[in-house]
C-alpha cells in the first residue's frame, strides 16, 4: 500500500505504473512512468538522478518520491552495468523503499545474433529493446562514459534481432587517457561544440577529445550501418554525452532521432511484456 507523502492525501498522489532504473558507471538514472493513456502508451511522470553512493539508501528513494508527490511503483525494472555488489545493494534499497523487488533485469525479448552474449552490457540490451519498441530497424548510439553503436533489425512477426556493434571511449575517458598516457599533457573538462583549431595546449586537447569523439561516432555509425545492411536506417541517440554529438550541429547528416529515455523505454517495454 502506498503511503501519502508528507501528509499528502493519497488521492493527490500522481499515479505511477512502473519505475525503470538504469545503474551506470557514475550515476543512477530513473524514470517513473504514468499509467498508459487512451492510446495505450505510458509517459514519464518524473525523471530522477541519484548519486550511486546515495542510491543504496531506501530513505533517499522514499524522500525523492515524497518530494515529487509520486505514488509508489507497483513494478520496478533495473538495468546494471556497475558491479554485481552495487546492483544488489540498489535492488535491496528499492525493495525496502517501495515493497517491490526489482526485476533485475526483465527478459529483454531480443534475438541475440552475437557471440559470448553473457558479456553484453544490460544498457546496450535495453537501448536496443527500446529501439525495437519503436518498430523500426535502427543504429543505436548511447553516448556516455563509453560510446556504444549497435545494430537492431526489426521485422514483422518475429523478435527484434540484435546484431552487435562497437564500443569506444566517451569524452571523459578520452580526456583521462590523454592525461594519464603522456607526461606533459593534462586532463581537461571537454565541452560540447569545441573548435578543431586549438590555439594553445588546453584547446588542442579539447579539440582532439570533442571533435575526435564526433568523428569516431560518425564513422562507427556509418560502418556499423553498412556492415549490418542498415545504411539507410535512422540513427537513434541517447546518453549523457549526447550533447557532444548535437552541438554545434548534429554529427549525423541523415535521419537522427533523439531518444533520451531509450534505455528506460526498453526496460519498460520488457517489463510490460513479462508476466
Amino acid at each position: 500500500m502506498n503511503r501519502a507523502p508528507c501528509g499528502r492525501d493519497p488521492a493527490e498522489q500522481l499515479p505511477v505504473a512502473a519505475l525503470t532504473v538504469d545503474l551506470g558507471n557514475t550515476r543512477v538514472k530513473a524514470v517513473a512512468w504514468r499509467p498508459p493513456g487512451p492510446g495505450g502508451a505510458s509517459r514519464p511522470a518524473a525523471r530522477l538522478v541519484v548519486e550511486t553512493s546515495q542510491a543504496r539508501s531506501s530513505a533517499v528513494w522514499r524522500a525523492r518520491f515524497d518530494e515529487l508527490g509520486l505514488a509508489h511503483p507497483p513494478r520496478i525494472a533495473l538495468s546494471n552495468v556497475a558491479s554485481r555488489e552495487t546492483g544488489e545493494a540498489l535492488a535491496q534499497a528499492l525493495a525496502e523503499a517501495f515493497g517491490v523487488r526489482p526485476s533485475d533485469p526483465p527478459p529483454h525479448g531480443l534475438q541475440l545474433e552475437i557471440e559470448h552474449a553473457h558479456t553484453l552490457g544490460e544498457d546496450r540490451l535495453f537501448a536496443a529493446r527500446g529501439a525495437a519498441a519503436l518498430g523500426r530497424s535502427a543504429i543505436v548510439l548511447d553516448a556516455g562514459t563509453a560510446l556504444t553503436v549497435d545494430a537492431v533489425v526489426v521485422e514483422a512477426g518475429r523478435p527484434a534481432r540484435f546484431l552487435g556493434g562497437a564500443i569506444a571511449p566517451g569524452p571523459s575517458l578520452l580526456s583521462q587517457a590523454l592525461a594519464s598516457g603522456a607526461a606533459r599533457l593534462f586532463r581537461i573538462e571537454p565541452r560540447p561544440g569545441a573548435a578543431a583549431l586549438g590555439r594553445h595546449t588546453a584547446e588542442a586537447l579539447e579539440a582532439g577529445v570533442v571533435v575526435g569523439f564526433r568523428g569516431a561516432a560518425f564513422e562507427l555509425a556509418r560502418r556499423v550501418g553498412l556492415e549490418a545492411g542498415l545504411a539507410a536506417a535512422p540513427r537513434l541517440l541517447c546518453g549523457g554525452a549526447a550533447r557532444f554529438l548535437l552541438e554545434p550541429e548534429p554529427f549525423w547528416p541523415g535521419e537522427l532521432i533523439e531518444r533520451p529515455d531509450l534505455v528506460h523505454e526498453g526496460l519498460l517495454a520488457a517489463l510490460q511484456s513479462s508476466p
